[in-house]
């Protein structure tokens, strides 16, 4: 008798192995993983340069062979190529982008992205 019960019980061990046919999960067998937190921000998830004061300093692309110093009155000046004191104007930031708007009537655009500032000559980095 016991071999027969033995036989029975895996016989009913394989049957519920296989299911119903259906090939649908048994939804009181699935689990779902917890909702996970985002990650906080980290320093470099944050803008480096939130503002005019910011910029006070040199910044530089050596690529360009270009520099340009930001006062703390919102005055720059900018060497290009050996000459010093190419062009200056004013600067301005809002909503990520620089602007410079030189005596000679242009403005020039850029965009901040990290600890640079990224403009069609080049990409300004603090010196």
């Amino acid at each position: 008798m016991t071999i027969a019960t033995g036989l029975l019980a895996a016989s009913g061990l394989l049957l519920s192995a296989c299911g119903t046919g259906d090939d649908q999960p048994d939804p009181s067998a699935t689990t779902t993983a917890p909702p996970t937190a985002a990650p906080a921000p980290t320093a470099s998830d944050e803008p480096a340069i939130e503002s005019a004061e910011d910029l006070v300093g040199e910044w530089s692309d050596p690529a360009a062979e270009w520099t340009v110093t930001f006062s703390a009155d919102g005055t720059f000046s900018e060497d290009f190529q050996g000459n010093e004191g190419f062009r200056t104007g004013t600067y301005e930031v809002e909503d990520g982008i620089v602007s410079l708007v030189g005596g000679d009537g242009n403005t020039d655009n850029g965009e901040i992205e990290g600890e640079g500032i990224v403009f069609r000559l080049g990409t300004l980095t603090r010196s």
